[in-house]
């Protein structure tokens, strides 16, 4: 139904009013006396010129043996429908071009059940004005600056504030209603790494399912969410309102110890206090205190110091160790790597496997 229609069918309450006047026999000048107000004020409404507030409603209660609310409800749906008229007539035709900017992230939008399924163009500005909380579509570069958090763009031109603001939203929508304890717990967080730590060990059918429950029982709310394009985003922290927390990551082909460094770094995020912020994978972060924090959770330091002091770094002893840690083969060969005592060749690559994500 379009907004005018509404419009009409809601109606102005005067009108109503006016109806039960004639149909009980009251004249307007009755109805002033009745109500404590003037003939005039009267005349307004019936017009349509003023509304009916809480007050008259009342007054009409006890005039016409007519609830209060049934008035007010009747002005409320035609202050809505008058509203969604505005609204409609508000949109510029700059708003009109900003869906394309967002072509990559409505699919997943839309997917799940965050957006509708419209062919009308206004209609679909409209639906994006909700979802991404904005009364204006062209002010998002703005609010986006703001709702990163502690994100830092780092001087690149690549991130869409658009695609951003609205990748951000999802990762809220598709947490929020998780089931988790309800208030964030960082201690148990932290006694419970070793646990998440051993999901590395999981199938990646079985992973998103473990981590979603490990992250519950300490009042986070865990979600993969799509990878989009302009938004080379690779995790999301954030304290949501109700005191839970909320951390999301992008499922994107990748190596599998780069999911897991990526994980173990949001979580550093938060155990140390930082939980509010948009990771970007675009360069360094120079976050010297996020790497250790993460180096040291996926290998304990006074292990992996004995282990290269050793200087046997075959491949077979390399194996021993990832054991003896409880860890896959590719987080020791990728700490060896950064650390410049393992040179990448194509050999060690082919000892680095692959997340597809393909079945989210």
């Amino acid at each position: 139904m379009s907004a005018e229609s509404k419009t009409a069918e809601a109606g102005h309450p005067g009108a109503a009013l006016a109806v039960m006047l004639e149909r009980v026999g009251m004249p307007r000048k009755e109805l002033a006396l009745r109500a404590g107000v003037s003939e005039k004020y009267v005349d307004s409404v019936l017009d349509g010129a003023k509304d009916i507030s809480f007050p008259f409603a009342k007054r009409l209660e006890s005039a016409l043996g007519v609830p209060a609310g049934k008035w007010l409800d009747m002005q409320a749906r035609y202050d809505e429908a008058c509203f969604e008229q505005r609204e409609r007539e508000s949109i510029h035709p700059e708003e009109l071009e900003i869906p394309l900017r967002l072509a990559a992230v409505i699919p997943h939008l839309k997917k799940h059940k965050l957006l509708p399924e419209t062919a009308d163009d206004i209609d679909a500005i409209l639906a994006l004005r909700k979802f991404l909380g904005v009364s204006d579509l062209r002010k998002i570069p703005e609010i986006t600056y703001t709702a990163v958090y502690r994100a830092r763009h780092r001087g690149s031109g690549e991130i869409d504030p658009y695609a951003l603001l609205a990748w951000q939203q999802m990762c809220q929508r598709l947490t929020e209603s998780a089931l988790t304890a309800p208030a964030m717990d960082i201690q148990k967080l932290g006694d419970s790494l070793p646990a998440i730590k051993h999901l590395m060990l999981y199938t990646e059918e079985e992973i998103p399912f473990h981590l979603e429950k490990a992250f519950a029982a300490c009042g986070i709310a865990f979600r993969l969410v799509p990878h989009v394009e302009g938004v080379p985003a690779r995790g999301f922290v954030r304290r949501m309102p109700d005191g839970r927390g909320m951390l999301c990551l992008t499922a994107r082909r990748e190596r599998q110890d780069i999911f897991w460094l990526a994980l173990f770094r949001e979580i550093s995020r938060i155990v140390n206090g930082n939980a509010n912020f948009v990771d970007f994978f675009l360069t360094e972060t120079g976050e010297t205190y996020i790497d250790k924090f993460t180096d040291d959770i996926l290998i304990p330091p006074k292990g992996y110091a004995r282990f290269v002091q050793n200087g046997d770094l075959s491949p077979e002893i390399i194996r021993r160790f990832a054991e003896s840690q409880i860890v896959p083969e590719h987080i020791v060969l990728t700490r060896l790597m950064r650390d410049g005592l393992l040179e990448e060749t194509n050999e060690i690559r082919a000892r680095l496997p692959e997340y597809t994500w393909a079945k989210l």
